[in-house]
Protein backbone atom coordinates (compact mmCIF):
# COMPACT_ATOMS: atom_id res chain seq x y z
CA UNK A 1 0.00 0.00 0.00
CA UNK A 2 1.35 3.32 -0.62
CA UNK A 3 2.47 5.01 2.57
CA UNK A 4 -0.05 7.50 3.86
CA UNK A 5 0.74 9.96 6.55
CA UNK A 6 -1.30 9.55 9.08
CA UNK A 7 -2.23 12.87 10.47
CA UNK A 8 -4.28 15.03 8.45
CA UNK A 9 -3.49 18.26 9.47
CA UNK A 10 0.00 17.53 8.34
CA UNK A 11 -1.71 16.62 5.05
CA UNK A 12 -3.36 19.94 4.97
CA UNK A 13 -0.23 21.67 5.60
CA UNK A 14 0.94 19.91 2.61
CA UNK A 15 -2.02 20.19 0.63
CA UNK A 16 -1.97 23.89 1.33
CA UNK A 17 1.69 24.63 0.81
CA UNK A 18 1.23 22.98 -2.86
CA UNK A 19 -2.09 24.97 -3.34
CA UNK A 20 -0.50 28.26 -2.55
CA UNK A 21 2.23 27.77 -4.94
CA UNK A 22 0.49 27.08 -7.90
CA UNK A 23 -3.29 28.85 -7.38
CA UNK A 24 -4.77 26.66 -9.85
CA UNK A 25 -8.19 24.99 -9.93
CA UNK A 26 -9.28 22.02 -12.51
CA UNK A 27 -10.34 22.63 -16.12
CA UNK A 28 -11.15 20.90 -19.18
CA UNK A 29 -9.66 17.34 -19.14
CA UNK A 30 -7.96 17.88 -16.10
CA UNK A 31 -7.10 21.05 -14.32
CA UNK A 32 -6.37 24.87 -15.45
CA UNK A 33 -3.03 25.65 -15.03
CA UNK A 34 -2.24 28.15 -12.92
CA UNK A 35 -4.26 30.78 -14.61
CA UNK A 36 -7.74 28.90 -14.70
CA UNK A 37 -6.96 28.86 -18.79
CA UNK A 38 -8.51 26.28 -20.72
CA UNK A 39 -6.24 22.56 -21.07
CA UNK A 40 -7.53 22.61 -24.67
CA UNK A 41 -4.53 24.14 -26.11
CA UNK A 42 -2.52 22.49 -24.05
CA UNK A 43 -4.02 18.64 -25.02
CA UNK A 44 -3.49 20.46 -28.89
CA UNK A 45 -0.19 21.50 -28.00
CA UNK A 46 0.63 17.92 -26.87
CA UNK A 47 -0.22 16.27 -29.73
CA UNK A 48 -3.83 14.69 -28.78
CA UNK A 49 -6.59 14.72 -30.94
CA UNK A 50 -9.59 13.04 -31.64
CA UNK A 51 -8.42 9.62 -32.78
CA UNK A 52 -9.21 7.30 -34.76
CA UNK A 53 -30.36 -7.91 -31.42
CA UNK A 54 -30.38 -5.11 -28.19
CA UNK A 55 -28.35 -5.30 -25.19
CA UNK A 56 -29.53 -6.01 -21.49
CA UNK A 57 -30.01 -2.35 -20.86
CA UNK A 58 -32.63 -1.47 -23.29
CA UNK A 59 -36.17 -1.35 -22.13
CA UNK A 60 -35.25 0.11 -18.40
CA UNK A 61 -36.36 3.83 -19.17
CA UNK A 62 -39.85 4.59 -19.57
CA UNK A 63 -42.34 5.81 -21.79
CA UNK A 64 -41.31 8.57 -23.27
CA UNK A 65 -40.49 8.15 -27.30
CA UNK A 66 -36.98 9.72 -27.98
CA UNK A 67 -36.69 12.35 -30.47
CA UNK A 68 -33.65 13.02 -33.22
CA UNK A 69 -32.91 16.35 -34.42
CA UNK A 70 -32.04 18.03 -37.25
CA UNK A 71 -28.43 18.98 -37.27
CA UNK A 72 -30.11 22.59 -36.93
CA UNK A 73 -32.40 21.92 -34.48
CA UNK A 74 -31.52 23.21 -30.88
CA UNK A 75 -31.42 20.75 -28.51
CA UNK A 76 -30.72 22.14 -25.70
CA UNK A 77 -34.46 24.05 -25.30
CA UNK A 78 -35.88 22.64 -21.74
CA UNK A 79 -39.12 20.66 -22.91
CA UNK A 80 -42.13 22.33 -20.69
CA UNK A 81 -43.32 20.52 -18.86
CA UNK A 82 -40.35 18.46 -18.18
CA UNK A 83 -41.80 14.96 -18.84
CA UNK A 84 -42.07 12.76 -15.63
CA UNK A 85 -40.44 9.32 -16.54
CA UNK A 86 -37.64 7.32 -15.45
CA UNK A 87 -34.46 9.14 -14.68
CA UNK A 88 -32.22 7.80 -17.70
CA UNK A 89 -34.86 8.19 -20.66
CA UNK A 90 -33.74 9.57 -23.60
CA UNK A 91 -35.36 12.76 -24.59
CA UNK A 92 -33.79 13.71 -27.87
CA UNK A 93 -30.30 13.52 -29.69
CA UNK A 94 -28.94 14.86 -32.72
CA UNK A 95 -25.53 13.99 -34.48
CA UNK A 96 -22.67 15.67 -33.65
CA UNK A 97 -20.47 15.76 -37.55
CA UNK A 98 -17.79 15.37 -37.84
CA UNK A 99 -17.56 12.64 -35.52
CA UNK A 100 -15.17 13.20 -32.33
CA UNK A 101 -13.07 9.91 -32.69
CA UNK A 102 -13.04 8.23 -36.17
CA UNK A 103 -15.37 4.72 -36.56
CA UNK A 104 -18.11 5.92 -34.63
CA UNK A 105 -20.91 7.84 -34.48
CA UNK A 106 -21.06 10.55 -32.47
CA UNK A 107 -24.32 11.93 -30.93
CA UNK A 108 -25.30 14.87 -28.30
CA UNK A 109 -28.44 13.68 -26.02
CA UNK A 110 -30.73 15.01 -23.52
CA UNK A 111 -31.91 12.71 -20.84
CA UNK A 112 -34.18 12.88 -18.11
CA UNK A 113 -32.42 12.65 -14.48
CA UNK A 114 -33.64 13.44 -10.39
CA UNK A 115 -31.96 16.19 -8.75
CA UNK A 116 -31.17 15.74 -5.24
CA UNK A 117 -34.40 17.62 -3.92
CA UNK A 118 -36.09 14.42 -6.05
CA UNK A 119 -37.48 16.57 -8.59
CA UNK A 120 -37.34 15.64 -12.29
CA UNK A 121 -34.81 17.61 -14.51
CA UNK A 122 -32.72 17.60 -17.65
CA UNK A 123 -29.23 16.81 -18.49
CA UNK A 124 -27.31 17.08 -21.94
CA UNK A 125 -24.13 15.12 -22.73
CA UNK A 126 -22.23 13.34 -25.66
CA UNK A 127 -22.21 9.50 -26.80
CA UNK A 128 -19.90 8.01 -28.97
CA UNK A 129 -21.45 4.62 -30.43
CA UNK A 130 -18.91 2.48 -32.86
CA UNK A 131 -20.08 1.86 -36.33
CA UNK A 132 -18.59 -1.39 -36.20
CA UNK A 133 -21.98 -4.42 -35.44
CA UNK A 134 -22.93 -5.19 -32.41
CA UNK A 135 -21.46 -8.40 -30.08
CA UNK A 136 -24.85 -10.88 -29.60
CA UNK A 137 -24.07 -10.26 -26.09
CA UNK A 138 -24.32 -6.35 -26.39
CA UNK A 139 -21.58 -3.70 -26.19
CA UNK A 140 -19.43 -3.05 -22.95
CA UNK A 141 -19.76 0.74 -22.25
CA UNK A 142 -17.59 3.52 -20.39
CA UNK A 143 -18.89 6.18 -18.95
CA UNK A 144 -16.93 9.30 -18.39
CA UNK A 145 -17.23 12.32 -16.06
CA UNK A 146 -15.43 14.84 -17.53
CA UNK A 147 -12.97 17.72 -16.19
CA UNK A 148 -13.70 20.94 -14.82
CA UNK A 149 -15.09 23.44 -17.34
CA UNK A 150 -16.99 25.89 -15.48
CA UNK A 151 -20.32 25.99 -14.21
CA UNK A 152 -22.69 28.39 -16.61
CA UNK A 153 -24.45 26.55 -19.53
CA UNK A 154 -22.02 27.91 -21.73
CA UNK A 155 -19.64 25.18 -20.38
CA UNK A 156 -21.19 22.81 -21.12
CA UNK A 157 -18.83 20.36 -23.29
CA UNK A 158 -21.47 18.74 -25.62
CA UNK A 159 -21.82 22.28 -27.02
CA UNK A 160 -18.43 21.99 -28.02
CA UNK A 161 -18.93 18.53 -29.73
CA UNK A 162 -17.55 16.42 -26.30
CA UNK A 163 -15.51 16.35 -23.55
CA UNK A 164 -11.91 16.75 -24.50
CA UNK A 165 -11.30 13.11 -22.78
CA UNK A 166 -12.91 11.69 -25.47
CA UNK A 167 -10.44 12.09 -27.39
CA UNK A 168 -8.47 9.65 -25.51
CA UNK A 169 -11.14 6.92 -25.98
CA UNK A 170 -10.07 5.82 -29.43
CA UNK A 171 -9.04 1.71 -27.48
CA UNK A 172 -11.80 1.00 -26.11
CA UNK A 173 -14.02 2.57 -28.91
CA UNK A 174 -11.75 0.51 -31.28
CA UNK A 175 -12.62 -2.53 -29.01
CA UNK A 176 -16.31 -2.01 -29.43
CA UNK A 177 -17.27 -0.17 -26.11
CA UNK A 178 -19.99 2.54 -26.26
CA UNK A 179 -18.51 5.73 -24.74
CA UNK A 180 -20.70 7.88 -22.78
CA UNK A 181 -19.59 11.66 -21.42
CA UNK A 182 -22.46 13.61 -19.68
CA UNK A 183 -22.10 17.60 -19.12
CA UNK A 184 -23.56 16.99 -15.49
CA UNK A 185 -26.81 18.37 -13.62
CA UNK A 186 -26.97 22.34 -14.79
CA UNK A 187 -24.63 22.56 -17.53
CA UNK A 188 -25.93 23.30 -20.39
CA UNK A 189 -29.51 23.12 -18.99
CA UNK A 190 -31.28 25.33 -16.38
CA UNK A 191 -30.06 25.67 -12.70
CA UNK A 192 -26.51 26.61 -10.98
CA UNK A 193 -23.79 23.40 -11.62
CA UNK A 194 -23.64 21.35 -8.53
CA UNK A 195 -19.98 21.61 -8.92
CA UNK A 196 -18.47 18.82 -6.85
CA UNK A 197 -21.51 17.54 -5.05
CA UNK A 198 -20.64 13.68 -5.62
CA UNK A 199 -24.14 12.19 -5.72
CA UNK A 200 -25.31 15.04 -8.50
CA UNK A 201 -22.09 13.92 -10.84
CA UNK A 202 -23.30 10.21 -10.18
CA UNK A 203 -26.65 10.45 -10.95
CA UNK A 204 -25.71 12.80 -14.29
CA UNK A 205 -23.16 9.72 -15.09
CA UNK A 206 -25.29 6.77 -14.49
CA UNK A 207 -28.62 8.06 -16.54
CA UNK A 208 -26.25 8.91 -19.51
CA UNK A 209 -25.72 4.82 -19.67
CA UNK A 210 -29.67 4.37 -19.53
CA UNK A 211 -30.01 7.14 -22.15
CA UNK A 212 -27.44 5.37 -24.31
CA UNK A 213 -29.29 2.20 -24.48
CA UNK A 214 -31.95 4.01 -26.04
CA UNK A 215 -29.97 5.43 -29.04
CA UNK A 216 -29.87 3.74 -32.62
CA UNK A 217 -27.22 0.82 -33.12
CA UNK A 218 -26.25 1.37 -29.41
CA UNK A 219 -27.23 -2.33 -28.25
CA UNK A 220 -25.47 -2.07 -24.65
CA UNK A 221 -24.92 -5.08 -22.98
CA UNK A 222 -25.06 -4.77 -18.80
CA UNK A 223 -21.57 -4.06 -18.09
CA UNK A 224 -20.49 -0.87 -17.25
CA UNK A 225 -16.70 1.05 -16.75
CA UNK A 226 -16.41 4.56 -15.08
CA UNK A 227 -13.59 6.86 -15.97
CA UNK A 228 -12.87 10.47 -15.31
CA UNK A 229 -9.74 12.72 -14.37
CA UNK A 230 -9.86 15.72 -11.85
CA UNK A 231 -13.37 16.50 -11.16
CA UNK A 232 -14.46 14.05 -13.42
CA UNK A 233 -12.13 11.59 -10.93
CA UNK A 234 -14.66 12.25 -8.39
CA UNK A 235 -17.54 12.18 -10.33
CA UNK A 236 -16.51 8.58 -11.34
CA UNK A 237 -16.24 7.25 -8.10
CA UNK A 238 -19.33 8.38 -6.67
CA UNK A 239 -20.93 7.26 -9.62
CA UNK A 240 -19.47 3.80 -8.65
CA UNK A 241 -20.88 4.40 -4.94
CA UNK A 242 -24.18 5.17 -6.16
CA UNK A 243 -24.52 2.62 -9.42
CA UNK A 244 -26.22 -0.43 -7.47
CA UNK A 245 -28.87 1.47 -6.09
CA UNK A 246 -29.37 4.20 -8.85
CA UNK A 247 -29.09 1.58 -11.59
CA UNK A 248 -29.42 -2.31 -10.14
CA UNK A 249 -29.57 -3.58 -13.82
CA UNK A 250 -26.25 -2.21 -14.70
CA UNK A 251 -22.15 -3.90 -13.27
CA UNK A 252 -19.77 -1.78 -13.01
CA UNK A 253 -16.67 -3.52 -13.43
CA UNK A 254 -14.07 -1.14 -12.25
CA UNK A 255 -13.67 2.42 -11.97
CA UNK A 256 -10.73 4.70 -12.81
CA UNK A 257 -10.12 7.93 -11.40
CA UNK A 258 -7.60 9.86 -12.42
CA UNK A 259 -5.69 12.87 -10.08
CA UNK A 260 -9.64 13.36 -8.88
CA UNK A 261 -10.80 16.07 -6.69
CA UNK A 262 -11.21 15.21 -3.06
CA UNK A 263 -11.02 16.11 0.56
CA UNK A 264 -13.18 18.86 -0.22
CA UNK A 265 -12.91 20.08 3.26
CA UNK A 266 -8.97 20.22 3.57
CA UNK A 267 -9.37 22.60 0.35
CA UNK A 268 -11.71 24.56 1.57
CA UNK A 269 -10.09 24.98 5.22
CA UNK A 270 -6.71 26.37 3.24
CA UNK A 271 -9.31 28.55 0.93
CA UNK A 272 -8.36 31.86 2.71
CA UNK A 273 -4.77 31.17 2.38
CA UNK A 274 -5.00 31.46 -1.24
CA UNK A 275 -3.98 34.10 -3.71
CA UNK A 276 -7.22 34.18 -5.53
CA UNK A 277 -10.35 32.08 -4.77
CA UNK A 278 -11.53 31.02 -8.11
CA UNK A 279 -11.50 27.26 -7.49
CA UNK A 280 -12.87 27.97 -3.84
CA UNK A 281 -15.76 30.19 -5.79
CA UNK A 282 -16.55 26.84 -7.90
CA UNK A 283 -17.25 24.75 -4.92
CA UNK A 284 -19.26 26.94 -2.59
CA UNK A 285 -21.40 28.04 -5.72
CA UNK A 286 -21.77 23.98 -6.30
CA UNK A 287 -22.64 22.87 -2.83
CA UNK A 288 -24.69 26.15 -2.52
CA UNK A 289 -26.77 25.04 -6.10
CA UNK A 290 -27.64 21.68 -4.28
CA UNK A 291 -28.17 22.50 -0.76
CA UNK A 292 -30.60 25.81 0.51
CA UNK A 293 -29.18 25.65 4.09
CA UNK A 294 -25.67 25.77 2.59
CA UNK A 295 -25.71 30.31 2.90
CA UNK A 296 -22.42 31.23 1.09
CA UNK A 297 -22.50 34.12 3.59
CA UNK A 298 -21.53 31.60 6.24
CA UNK A 299 -18.03 30.99 4.34
CA UNK A 300 -17.38 33.93 2.23
CA UNK A 301 -17.15 37.68 2.96
CA UNK A 302 -19.66 40.47 1.87
CA UNK A 303 -17.70 41.45 -1.31
CA UNK A 304 -17.19 38.04 -1.84
CA UNK A 305 -20.73 37.18 -1.79
CA UNK A 306 -21.17 40.24 -3.89
CA UNK A 307 -18.97 38.89 -6.65
CA UNK A 308 -20.36 35.11 -6.44
CA UNK A 309 -22.36 35.58 -9.57
CA UNK A 310 -18.87 35.88 -11.50
CA UNK A 311 -19.63 31.69 -11.96
CA UNK A 312 -22.45 32.41 -13.65
CA UNK A 313 -20.24 34.97 -16.64
CA UNK A 314 -18.35 32.59 -17.89
CA UNK A 315 -16.06 29.44 -17.69
CA UNK A 316 -13.29 28.53 -15.17
CA UNK A 317 -10.60 31.02 -17.26
CA UNK A 318 -13.39 33.96 -16.60
CA UNK A 319 -14.27 32.71 -13.45
CA UNK A 320 -10.64 33.22 -12.63
CA UNK A 321 -10.32 36.55 -14.04
CA UNK A 322 -13.18 38.12 -12.16
CA UNK A 323 -11.44 37.44 -8.69
CA UNK A 324 -7.87 38.19 -10.21
CA UNK A 325 -5.75 40.38 -7.99
CA UNK A 326 -8.18 40.38 -5.21
CA UNK A 327 -6.42 38.05 -2.58
CA UNK A 328 -8.74 34.90 -1.20
CA UNK A 329 -8.41 36.56 2.13
CA UNK A 330 -11.23 39.64 1.18
CA UNK A 331 -13.21 36.71 -0.29
CA UNK A 332 -13.06 34.07 2.04
CA UNK A 333 -13.82 34.24 6.20
CA UNK A 334 -10.89 32.55 8.30
CA UNK A 335 -12.57 29.83 9.67
CA UNK A 336 -15.69 29.56 6.96
CA UNK A 337 -14.73 25.90 6.58
CA UNK A 338 -15.43 25.24 9.53
CA UNK A 339 -18.98 26.20 10.48
CA UNK A 340 -21.74 24.36 9.74
CA UNK A 341 -23.20 23.13 7.52
CA UNK A 342 -20.41 24.06 5.12
CA UNK A 343 -18.28 21.57 7.46
CA UNK A 344 -20.37 18.51 7.00
CA UNK A 345 -21.07 19.01 3.46
CA UNK A 346 -17.47 19.24 2.34
CA UNK A 347 -16.89 15.99 4.17
CA UNK A 348 -20.05 14.44 3.09
CA UNK A 349 -18.97 14.87 -1.00
CA UNK A 350 -15.60 13.36 -0.26
CA UNK A 351 -15.47 10.12 -2.13
CA UNK A 352 -14.37 6.89 -0.58
CA UNK A 353 -16.94 6.89 2.48
CA UNK A 354 -18.15 3.36 1.19
CA UNK A 355 -17.13 0.18 -0.62
CA UNK A 356 -17.92 -0.94 -3.78
CA UNK A 357 -17.88 -4.42 -5.16
CA UNK A 358 -15.98 -3.49 -8.07
CA UNK A 359 -12.08 -2.23 -7.77
CA UNK A 360 -10.66 1.34 -8.32
CA UNK A 361 -7.68 2.60 -9.98
CA UNK A 362 -6.43 6.31 -9.05
CA UNK A 363 -3.44 7.66 -10.91
CA UNK A 364 -1.85 10.66 -10.06
CA UNK A 365 1.80 12.09 -10.85
CA UNK A 366 3.92 13.03 -8.56
CA UNK A 367 4.38 16.51 -10.04
CA UNK A 368 1.29 17.26 -9.91
CA UNK A 369 0.47 21.21 -9.76
CA UNK A 370 -3.12 21.59 -9.03
CA UNK A 371 -4.56 18.39 -7.06
CA UNK A 372 -1.56 17.60 -4.93
CA UNK A 373 -1.25 13.37 -4.81
CA UNK A 374 -1.31 13.86 -0.76
CA UNK A 375 -5.13 13.99 -1.58
CA UNK A 376 -5.00 10.64 -3.16
CA UNK A 377 -3.13 9.18 -0.73
CA UNK A 378 -5.78 10.10 2.10
CA UNK A 379 -8.63 8.91 -0.44
CA UNK A 380 -6.24 5.30 -0.55
CA UNK A 381 -5.86 5.54 2.66
CA UNK A 382 -9.72 6.24 4.14
CA UNK A 383 -10.64 3.36 1.39
CA UNK A 384 -8.18 0.76 2.53
CA UNK A 385 -9.65 1.23 6.24
CA UNK A 386 -13.07 0.11 4.95
CA UNK A 387 -12.16 -2.86 2.76
CA UNK A 388 -12.14 -1.34 -0.30
CA UNK A 389 -9.90 -3.10 -3.24
CA UNK A 390 -8.30 -0.31 -4.66
CA UNK A 391 -4.79 0.33 -6.46
CA UNK A 392 -3.19 4.00 -6.18
CA UNK A 393 -0.29 4.28 -9.00
CA UNK A 394 1.38 7.17 -8.63
CA UNK A 395 3.66 8.52 -12.02
CA UNK A 396 7.10 9.50 -10.54
CA UNK A 397 7.89 11.78 -13.69
CA UNK A 398 4.07 12.09 -14.99
CA UNK A 399 4.55 15.84 -15.33
CA UNK A 400 1.82 18.38 -14.57
CA UNK A 401 -1.68 17.86 -13.76
CA UNK A 402 -2.98 18.51 -17.18
CA UNK A 403 0.20 16.85 -18.92
CA UNK A 404 0.06 13.88 -16.86
CA UNK A 405 -3.63 13.15 -18.06
CA UNK A 406 -3.18 11.10 -21.36
CA UNK A 407 -0.75 8.67 -19.82
CA UNK A 408 -2.94 8.24 -16.51
CA UNK A 409 -5.31 7.74 -19.26
CA UNK A 410 -4.28 5.16 -21.03
CA UNK A 411 -3.17 2.96 -18.39
CA UNK A 412 -6.85 3.88 -16.82
CA UNK A 413 -8.39 2.34 -20.21
CA UNK A 414 -5.54 -0.61 -20.83
CA UNK A 415 -6.42 -1.45 -16.35
CA UNK A 416 -10.33 -1.74 -17.83
CA UNK A 417 -10.08 -3.71 -20.68
CA UNK A 418 -8.11 -6.36 -18.49
CA UNK A 419 -10.68 -6.68 -16.27
CA UNK A 420 -13.39 -7.51 -18.26
CA UNK A 421 -11.16 -10.33 -20.01
CA UNK A 422 -10.69 -11.67 -16.64
CA UNK A 423 -7.65 -10.00 -15.19
CA UNK A 424 -7.10 -9.61 -11.38
CA UNK A 425 -7.23 -6.07 -10.09
CA UNK A 426 -4.22 -5.18 -7.83
CA UNK A 427 -5.03 -4.99 -4.26
CA UNK A 428 -3.16 -2.06 -3.32
CA UNK A 429 -4.11 -2.29 0.71
CA UNK A 430 -2.87 -5.76 0.58
CA UNK A 431 0.62 -5.17 -0.55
Amino acid sequence: MTPVVSSRSRLAAVAGVVLLAVAACSSGTSAADGDGSSTTATIEAEGISPSSEAGDVEGEAGDVEPEELDAGADLYAVPDPIPEDEHGTLLRYQEITPTQVEGSTTWRVMYLSESLEGESIVVTGTVLVPTAPAPAEGRMVVANAHGTTGIADECAPSKDGGALELALMGPVLDAGWVVTSTDYEGLGTPGRHPYLVGESEGRSVIDSVRAAAQLPDAELGDQLALTGYSQGGHGALWAGEIAAEWAPELEVVGTFAGAPATEIDLILQVAPSLPQAGFAYMIVAGIAAAYPEADPALFLTDEGVARLDAVDEGCTSEIFAAVSGVPASDLVRAGGADVEPWKSLAVENNPGQVTTDAPILIIHSEQDDTVPVALSGILEGRMCGLGQVVELRVLPEGGSHVGAAPEAFRQGLEWLTGLVEGTEPVDGCAA
